[in-house]
């Protein structure tokens, strides 16, 4: 299965989450819980990650450039940015390729549930490029890697600095969204989401984790 091709009902997990990201509260959801069921018996499983030897972020190229819906040339981010903060208003220009404008404004980080701005801003790859590469990402060509990584309807989020640095490559086993903001099965339904459709393992250990996350 790829990403062009996962039935609009697992898709609903994106939904819930872009309402958290322009400020809903993430709280469980019942729609969250019966996509991570769903998906639990889907998504195949491994007995542990296991560290493949050659990743880099390099080999998940860089940042793609896109056609913004105001005619700018915006990179992934940009359009991440956007999504989350609003889009700014365009400066006038004379020139024939405009330069992508900034964001601004205040979100509600979804991880944390705390406001942030576009300047304390990273943007988080849900199921991280590190995490990707050791559940079956390293078999891949470099250009399914970087579409992998540049994908925005599945796989990016922006939070936090904080939030992501200390999230890391971590998987959910090791990280989840903090208890004090009940975003972790809204979270787990999501990372299993990019799994299923890019055909990545996960580790019995996240299964359990994204199983537990969506029954406290």
């Amino acid at each position: 299965m790829t990403a062009d091709t996962v039935p609009a009902t697992v898709l609903t997990v994106v939904l819930v989450t872009a309402l958290a990201a322009c400020g809903a509260g993430p709280g469980q959801d019942a729609t969250d819980r019966r996509t991570v069921e769903t998906l639990l018996s889907r998504v195949l499983t491994v007995p542990r990650r296991t560290h493949v030897l050659g990743y880099s972020r390099d080999e998940f190229g860089g940042w793609s450039t896109r056609v913004s819906s105001a005619g700018r040339l915006c990179t992934t981010r940009d359009l991440v940015l956007f999504r989350t903060f609003g889009n700014p208003a365009d400066p006038a220009t004379d020139s024939p390729v405009p330069d992508c404008p900034t964001a601004r404004g205040e979100a509600t980080d979804v991880y944390t549930g705390e406001r942030f701005t576009p300047v304390d801003t990273e943007i988080d790859h849900v199921v991280p490029l590190a995490a990707a590469w050791d559940h079956g990402a390293h078999t891949w060509t470099r250009a399914r890697r970087t579409a992998f990584a540049n994908d925005i309807e599945l796989n990016l989020i922006a939070v936090s600095t904080q939030a992501n640095q200390s999230k890391s490559d971590g998987t959910p086993s090791e990280w989840l969204p903090s208890a004090e903001w009940p975003a972790a099965c809204a979270y787990s339904a999501r990372y299993l989401t990019v799994a299923v459709a890019y055909s990545l393992t996960v580790s019995t250990g996240d299964a359990d984790a994204a199983r537990d996350s969506c029954l406290r």
